[in-house]
Parts: structure tokens; C-alpha cells; sequence
């Protein structure tokens, strides 16, 4: 791609998703654009992973199960991905957070967790 090319796709892409000055590969600013320019492919898109493991604590063993939900999101006409975390443990402790990835890079690097190419 030659860099007017790229610069206009760029540029279409940073009106929806925040580039934060980064710098982008070709392919990257290909997958970017896709995302932009067919917005109801992939917004709702999800996936849920589910994880558990035991370990050691100061009061014994203990089994956490962890949870964590990717969805891209398009809010206020920005694209973002929001990632939901839950875990509980045997012992009743539990807990969550919920982040917003806003960033064309933070996206990029979430991408593969949400959508199979």
C-alpha cells in the first residue's frame, strides 16, 4: 500500500478509533479499516474464556475460577473492546472489573481473542 493510500485509510479510521500516534504495519491498518468499514460484521462480536487453577494463600489452598468476556463495542460512534473479568473462589471470595480498550493498538492486540479470521 503506498503511504497516500494508507494516509486516507488512516485517516477514516482514526474518526472512529483512537490511533494514540501509533505506528501501524499495512496489514494492521487493513484489519483496522475492515472493522470501520463493515461495522456490523464485527460490533457485538463476543467470546467468553473460562480458566481455573489452585494455589496457596496465607489461609490454605484454594481454587479460583476466573471468567473473562471480550465483546467489540461501538458506543458514542467509537469502536472500543470492553473485557469483563469475574472470578470466585472456593472459599467465597469473588470479585470483578470491567475495562474499555479504546486504543487502535489495544484493539489490535485483542482482536484474535473476539474474531477468527
Amino acid at each position: 500500500m503506498d503511504s497516500k493510500e494508507k494516509k486516507e485509510k488512516k485517516s477514516i479510521i482514526g474518526s472512529v478509533i483512537d490511533l494514540a500516534n501509533g505506528r501501524f504495519k499495512d496489514d494492521e491498518v487493513e484489519t483496522l479499516f475492515d472493522i470501520v468499514t463493515n461495522r456490523d460484521k464485527y460490533i457485538g462480536e463476543s467470546k467468553t474464556y473460562r480458566n481455573s487453577f489452585t494455589d496457596w494463600s496465607s489461609d490454605g489452598k484454594y481454587t479460583r475460577d476466573q471468567e473473562y468476556t471480550y465483546t467489540l463495542n461501538s458506543k458514542n460512534d467509537k469502536i472500543s473492546i470492553g473485557e469483563h473479568y469475574e472470578y470466585h473462589d472456593d472459599d467465597g471470595q469473588s470479585g470483578s472489573e470491567d475495562i474499555e480498550h479504546t486504543t487502535a493498538r489495544e484493539i489490535l492486540n485483542l482482536l484474535d481473542k473476539i474474531v477468527s479470521k
